[in-house]
C-alpha cells in the first residue's frame, strides 16, 4: 500500500526534472544530483534508530494486536505497559565501578525487588497461572504456536534461538513488520549484541589481569573474592533472610568496596574501554541486520500509530479494550 501512494510522486518528480531540463541546459545535471541528494536523505531516515517515544509505539501496538488475536480466540490478554524499572536501576557487567552510585543503591536491591513485584503483579501472568493446566496450554498455544518452528536465527553469541510462525504473537509481529523471518532474526540479532559484546571483554587478556588487581584490592579489605561475578553472588547470600533495610546495608557495604577497588585498580577504567571497542566491533559485525531492523521498525510506525490511535479512541470513549 505504501508503494503505491508514493509512486505518483516519484512520477510527479520525474515529470518536473524533465520540463527543467527543458528550459536550461544544465539542469537535468542539477537534477540528478538532487534526485540523488533526496534518495539519499530518504534512505538515512528509513534506516534513522527509532526513538524512544516510537519504541513503545510499537510496543504498544504490538500488545493491541495480540490482545485482539487473543480476543477473537475467546481469550483474555491485557494490553499493559512494559515495566519501568526505577532510576536508581544500572547495569554494571564488570562490576560497580562507581562509588557514589554504590553509596546510594549498593547493587541496585532496591530498584530490582520493585520491577521484580510489578512483574509478578502483570495481568496476565497471573490470568495465565491462574488457568487449569489444558487451558494454560491452549492459551499457550494460541500466544505462541503449539511449537517454536519455522523461525530460525544465530544471535551474534553463537546461540541458535527458534520460534513459531503461527500464535498471536506472530500474527502482531507479521502486521506490523511484514516480513515476518526478516524482523526476527534481526531482533534475535541485535537484542543479543550486548551479551556478545560484553562475552569479548570478559575474554580479553587485558581484563583479567585488570580483574586480578582488583581481586587484590578485595582480599586487602578483607573481602576474598575472585571476580565481581563472585562479589555479587556473596551479596546475594548475605542478604538471605534479612530484612529489607538490613539486605540493603549489608550489600551497600560490598558494593562500595568493589567499587573502591574497581577505582583503584583500574578495573572499570579498562572494562569501559574495552567495552566501547568490542562494542564498536560487534556494531560493525552486525551492521546490516541494524539497519534492516531499524528499517522494518520505521516503515511499520505508521500502522502502530493508527493501532494505538484506533485502541485509544475506543477505551476513550468506552467501548472495547480488544
Amino acid at each position: 500500500m505504501r508503494r503505491g501512494r508514493t509512486a505518483p510522486v516519484a512520477v510527479a518528480l520525474t515529470a518536473a526534472l524533465a520540463l527543467a531540463g527543458c528550459a536550461d541546459g544544465g539542469a537535468p545535471e542539477r537534477g540528478r544530483a538532487l534526485s540523488a541528494e533526496r534518495a539519499a536523505a530518504v534512505d538515512r531516515a528509513s534506516a534513522a534508530e527509532p526513538t524512544a517515544g516510537q519504541s513503545r509505539v510499537l510496543a504498544r501496538a504490538e500488545q493491541i494486536l495480540i490482545s485482539r488475536c487473543m480476543a477473537a480466540r475467546g481469550l483474555t490478554y491485557a494490553v499493559t505497559e512494559p515495566v519501568r524499572e526505577e532510576g536508581a536501576a544500572r547495569s554494571f557487567p564488570y562490576g560497580v565501578d562507581d562509588v557514589d552510585w554504590a553509596r546510594a543503591h549498593g547493587y541496585g536491591g532496591r530498584a530490582e525487588r520493585a520491577a521484580a513485584e510489578a512483574r509478578a503483579a502483570d495481568p496476565n501472568q497471573l490470568w495465565f497461572h491462574r488457568l487449569p493446566a489444558r487451558e494454560r496450554a491452549a492459551a499457550r498455544t494460541a500466544l505462541m504456536g503449539a511449537s517454536p518452528t519455522g523461525l530460525s536465527a544465530t544471535a551474534p553469541t553463537g546461540m541458535t534461538l527458534t520460534a513459531s510462525t503461527d500464535g498471536c504473537i506472530a500474527r502482531a509481529q507479521r502486521t506490523l513488520y511484514g516480513d515476518l523471518p526478516a524482523w526476527f532474526r534481526v531482533k534475535v540479532v541485535t537484542m543479543n549484541l550486548r551479551p556478545a559484546q560484553e562475552e569479548r571483554v570478559r575474554r580479553d587478556a587485558r581484563y583479567a589481569e585488570a580483574v586480578g588487581r582488583w581481586a587484590a584490592c578485595m582480599a586487602e579489605a578483607g573481602r576474598p573474592y575472585a571476580s565481581p561475578a563472585d562479589s555479587r553472588q556473596a551479596a546475594a547470600a548475605l542478604a538471605e533472610g534479612l530484612p529489607p533495610d538490613r539486605a540493603d546495608t549489608a550489600e551497600t557495604a560490598l558494593a562500595v568496596t568493589e567499587a573502591t577497588c574497581a577505582t583503584s585498580s583500574g578495573l572499570g577504567r579498562v572494562s569501559q574501554a574495552l567495552d566501547r571497542a568490542y562494542g564498536e566491533e560487534v556494531r560493525t559485525r552486525h551492521q546490516d541486520d541494524i539497519t534492516l531492523g531499524r528499517r522494518l521498525q520505521n516503515a511499520a510506525l505508521p500502522t502502530a500509530e493508527r493501532v494505538v490511535s484506533q485502541y485509544d479512541r475506543t477505551t476513550s470513549s468506552g467501548g472495547s479494550r480488544g
